[in-house]
């Protein structure tokens, strides 16, 4: 039964029609009970704020395909930007149509071959820019997090602590990968007793293959933690594009309240700025697709905090529809014209070229 179950959430056809039915409920609840007000106000949406939406949502692609190809031009120097965002726009549409968000860099693995990078070099970009995004992910939340931790705690402290583990997860995902390579006595206690608690719980079924899969997972972490180490200048220049790629989708709310013609009754921009923040470290515990249903809750949960209950309802309909529908159907377009549209390919250095440099 549940090899079934697995194998129908792993059809990228189901996932789609079942955030299609997902966005179809939400809009039905998040409508119920205010309808014409909230459809007044989109209706009457500002044109130039929408436009701002929408480059926000390229912008974001953009951003993440500046880092890719910094991080791919260490050994294909010709790899243009265009490459880039084409990769990172097939990344996020297949994370969005599968749980939780599994599915992209096995996409970008395609598109990344179809432009003449290599398997090994193009899992060695990947981790790059995972490790990256990851250090910039908690380096932002983090901030966030301490700097409105009182306000929102103080009036909503049991949801917060859901918050605050979902920071804890992916803060721990990059903070455990450290100490794993750095500290022989975590990877000993890990290897032994955390693997045989593991299996006590259930959460691990082949020792052996689990150790393997852990050695190799470590071996390529540190192997591109001390390429990334011997080029700080692409670190700096990659993490600065993460950290405004996060930045500019975290004040997509704010954007879609200023179309709206919505003015936060309690609280400003920071404010908005960390709740969307917050909204994104409670998905991490939502595993269907786009962690739809979930986000959507969340998010009005969250904004209601500064917005009127219908203000709030638009917002989250405009914003939803803007960071993650468009940007799906952007994706499913430019996926389908990278891989089936020959690019120039890219080509590697050469081992001679990479020792006289």
């Amino acid at each position: 039964m549940w090899s079934k179950i697995r194998r129908l959430f792993s059809s990228y056809v189901f996932n789609i029609c079942l955030v299609i039915g997902i966005a179809a409920l939400v809009m039905y609840l998040t409508l119920r009970n205010n309808p014409k007000d909230v459809w007044a106000m989109l209706r009457h949406a500002d044109v130039k704020w929408i436009m701002i939406l929408i480059l926000s949502v390229i912008g974001i692609r953009v951003l993440s395909g500046y880092a890719l190809r910094e991080e791919t031009r260490l050994s294909y120097p010709d790899y243009s930007l265009f490459k880039g965002v084409a990769t990172a726009f097939t990344g996020g549409f297949f994370n969005e149509i599968t749980p939780s968000a599994t599915g992209g860099q096995f996409a970008q693995v395609i598109i990344f071959r179809r432009q003449g990078v290599d398997l090994a070099d193009s899992a060695s970009v990947l981790w790059m820019d995972f490790i990256l995004y990851q250090v910039m992910v908690v380096a932002v939340d983090l901030v966030l997090v301490i700097l409105k931790f009182h306000a929102f705690f103080a009036n909503a402290s049991h949801f917060f602590l859901i918050v605050l583990l979902g920071f804890a997860v992916n803060a721990g995902v990059i903070v455990i990968m450290f100490a794993l390579t750095k500290s022989q006595r975590f990877y000993h206690w890990l290897t032994t007793t955390g693997i045989s608690l593991g299996m006590k719980l259930k959460l691990v079924k082949d020792r052996e293959k689990t150790l393997a899969s852990l050695e190799q997972q470590l071996n390529r972490f540190q192997k591109e933690v001390d390429a990334l180490s011997k080029h700080k200048g692409l670190m700096a220049k990659v993490c600065i594009a993460h950290g405004l790629r996060l930045i500019l989708y975290y004040s997509m709310p704010v954007s879609a309240a200023h179309a709206l013609h919505v003015s936060p009754v309690n609280g400003g921009f920071l404010d908005a700025l960390a709740l969307a923040s917050y909204v994104t470290m409670v998905n991490a515990f939502i595993p269907s697709p786009g962690s739809s249903g979930g986000t959507e809750a969340v998010f009005l949960l969250m904004f209601s905090a500064i917005y009127h209950s219908s203000d709030a309802s638009a917002i989250l309909i405009l914003w939803r529809f803007m960071s993650y529908y468009l940007d799906m159907i952007i994706g499913a377009v430019v996926f389908f014209l990278a891989k089936n549209i020959p690019f120039r390919q890219a080509h590697r250095i050469t081992e001679t070229n990479e020792v006289q440099q």
